[in-house]
């Protein structure tokens, strides 16, 4: 049995999104025959290609009228359409040599954002990003023209995305489907060219929800079963009750797809009826099966993974991991280890069943990926990696002496030592992402975040010193949260910037979803939830009373404002109540209450491992030797062979050495040796 995997338009277009890679090993491993297609990048390279610009510019043409901006783009319709293809090859890294020509020529016939680029950040050897940048802004401003002039609900990381955002009606979404937009029959064109008697559409955001309905009527109509599934489906879906969702779509799976859709092929092909965790016309499938195990990676196989674009859309380097390079996706767990803040789904399979992965098999994969795709970054797509594991795949890294460059999202815990953040640096570690959540101690532990402020810096600090990027997911609207709470959460968030312990971070507005502890247990939180109207069609997010909690539509846009200045260094010593064009309250906050916090230290660690370099024994001294310096140590011969002896123990390829074994084999006064210790600490043994 064949089966398409498909991503509807748009998610990202630097790599792809995970959800059909995951899906594709599995069924991969299981026999069937799976081929991929990401039709944002391919409807994205359709649309902006010469002969695209041609249909676009054809249809301004015979515009009367048209927004001020795009009538320049129409006088220079002649330079776009002889541009696009080359600027596309370059966004490809397929054409380097046009860097020079991009700034230094009028190569690019400019729009808004490209003519008001401001390029004095990149240095006069950075070339190359300061292209991308502008190029980035460049294809930006055509995404700008084809929103204001051809389809309103374009742009390049979501379709449609108004339509499917929140406790949405489904009457616009198919009134909007009768029509068609020069994007839209580029994207019916795609749709033509699936073939499977099987396509399965994954929908993980609102943004990629009309392209998936469009894509699944027009596959109905000749014959093609199609199935739907993915984050919006798992979250919005669930209750489904409107009829007309079955003109576009068969079946529905839930939760982990893999299963689901594996039963779905052998119902098709031998009629066995299996399925579980599926909704079609005539109901909801639960049918038991034992649980399979986790897929720990993706495997895009039959994409076409050159094709992608290297965009620069954001000069900070914690925000550029999104959206600048193509990343292996892999993970270290299913589930989260924590599982219980009370704004997360929690209720539901993606969250509340934790499986870790087998380090050993983990990092086999990864070799074969870097094998197959010759990329060696990875996003662990985790929802929080664990610690414990963290560290056994950095231990497992190093010891396979593999080099390879990974990210991804965490917990700020208390176990993320500075010692155990400069073990993941040495084992590929880039950045981390994580929730500091409402920045309030009180509010922390009343959603059960099992974090506080001070534990957050602490952790923040320990990897900003392994010089391991920091990104913080921030909150406001917590019910009961007071307008004074929030004045003092931003300005925990300001000193946090200040003391450096972030890269970036970004602000967003509490929502309350079906599937949460919030939900579940309103009167808890003192919050009235508001029923969504009965002609609902997603039913997931919900609207609240909050009697007790302050205005927090007067925090939406002072928030991201200051924010993005304490991301450039800026304005980090103005009073955060300034912020606002109406009186608010000062903050109650110490000034130094972040900086009193770096002074606790939480550590228990009890075993070491060295990641430094080469140990070399002179006549009257050892060094130490690494890639940032060389220390020297000298000593007694007893002395010298002890070190040699420890730092041996303490590698990775040895089993687990502890500090007690150490000291108890010291050949002297342990304490008279506290100075030389120290050396051997900063050469880069660890104590974990």
């Amino acid at each position: 049995m064949e089966i398409s995997l498909v991503l509807p338009p748009l998610t990202q277009l630097n790599t792809p999104y995970p959800s059909t890679g995951y899906l594709a090993r599995y069924l991969r491993q299981e026999g069937f025959s799976c081929y991929l297609r990401d039709f944002g990048l391919e409807l994205i390279l359709k649309l902006f290609s010469k002969q695209g610009l041609i249909g676009v510019f054809d249809e301004l043409e015979k515009r009367e009228t048209l927004p001020e901006p795009a009538w320049r783009f129409l006088a220079l319709r002649r330079d776009h359409e002889n541009a696009i293809d080359a600027l596309i090859r370059f966004l490809q890294g397929k054409d380097k040599t046009l860097a020079r020509r991009i700034l230094d020529t009028s190569f690019l016939p400019g729009g808004p954002r490209f003519e008001n680029a401001d390029l004095s950040q990149f240095g006069a050897q950075n070339i190359d990003d300061a292209a991308r940048y502008l190029a980035t802004l460049y294809f930006e401003d055509l995404a700008d023209l084809v929103s204001a002039t051809i389809d309103e609900g374009f742009s390049l990381t979501s379709y449609q995305r108004h339509l499917a955002q929140g406790p949405i009606d489904f009457r616009p979404l198919e009134e909007r489907l009768t029509s068609t937009t020069l994007v839209d029959s580029l994207l019916d064109h795609l749709s033509q060219t699936l073939t499977t008697p099987i396509v399965g559409l994954s929908i993980p955001f609102p943004g990629n929800l009309y392209g998936a309905l469009r894509i699944g009527k027009k596959l109905k109509e000749r014959g093609i079963y199609v199935v739907a599934g993915g984050g919006y489906v798992n979250t919005e879906l669930r209750e489904i009750t409107e009829p007309k969702l079955w003109n576009y779509f068969d079946t529905l799976t839930y939760d982990d797809g893999e299963a689901p859709l594996k039963a779905i092929l052998d119902f098709r092909s031998s009629g066995s009826d299996k399925r579980l965790r599926t909704r079609d016309a005539k109901g909801i499938h639960h049918t038991d099966q034992p649980r399979i195990p986790m897929t720990s990676a993706a495997d895009f196989s039959g994409l076409p993974l050159d094709s992608y674009l290297d965009l620069v859309d954001t000069l900070n380097p914690a925000h550029r991991l999104w959206s600048d390079g193509r990343w292996n996706k892999i993970t270290l767990a299913h589930g989260c280890y924590w599982k219980k803040c009370s704004f997360c789904d929690t209720s539901l399979d993606y969250i509340s069943h934790y499986e870790r992965s087998n380090v050993e098999r983990l990092v086999d994969t990864m070799e074969d990926i870097i094998a197959d795709s010759g990329v060696t970054g990875f996003h662990f797509v985790d929802e929080a990696a664990p610690p414990k594991v963290m560290k056994a795949l950095a231990i497992e890294i190093l010891r396979r002496k593999l080099p390879v460059t990974w990210w991804g999202n965490i917990r700020f815990e208390k176990t993320f030592s500075p010692d155990l953040c400069r073990l993941l640096s040495a084992a590929g570690l880039v950045a981390v992402t994580g929730g500091l959540e409402v920045a309030s101690n009180r509010l922390l532990k009343l959603m059960q975040k099992g974090v506080s402020v001070e534990q957050v810096a602490r952790a923040a600090a320990s990897f900003q010193d392994a010089g391991v990027l920091v990104h913080a997911y921030l909150m406001y609207g917590f019910p009961t949260q007071t307008v004074q709470e929030t004045i003092d959460s931003m300005e925990l968030v300001r000193q946090l910037f200040a003391q450096r312990l972030l890269n970036s971070a970004f602000w967003h507005r509490f929502v309350v979803t079906r599937h949460a502890p919030v939900f579940q247990n309103p009167n808890r939180f003192n919050i009235k939830i508001i029923p969504n109207p009965p002609q609902a069609f997603a039913n997931n997010d919900l609207l609240h009373e909050d009697p007790s909690g302050g205005n927090h539509s007067l925090f939406d846009s002072p928030l991201p404002i200051a924010l993005k200045s304490w991301m450039h260094g800026e304005e980090l010593d103005r009073p955060v109540h300034t912020w606002f064009e109406q009186p608010m309250p000062k903050t109650t906050e110490p000034a130094n209450r972040i900086e009193k916090a770096l002074n606790k230290s939480e550590s228990k660690a009890s075993h070491l491992l060295w990641i430094g370099g080469s140990v070399v024994e002179n006549d009257d001294c050892i060094v130490l030797h690494t890639t940032d310096g060389s220390w020297e140590i000298e000593g007694s011969p007893k002395i010298r062979h002890w070190i040699k002896t420890t730092l041996e123990l303490s590698s990775p390829q040895k089993p687990p050495y502890l500090l007690s074994q150490a000291k108890q084999s010291f050949p002297e006064k342990w304490d008279q040796f506290q100075h030389d210790w120290k050396f051997m600490r900063e050469a880069g043994l660890l104590i974990l």
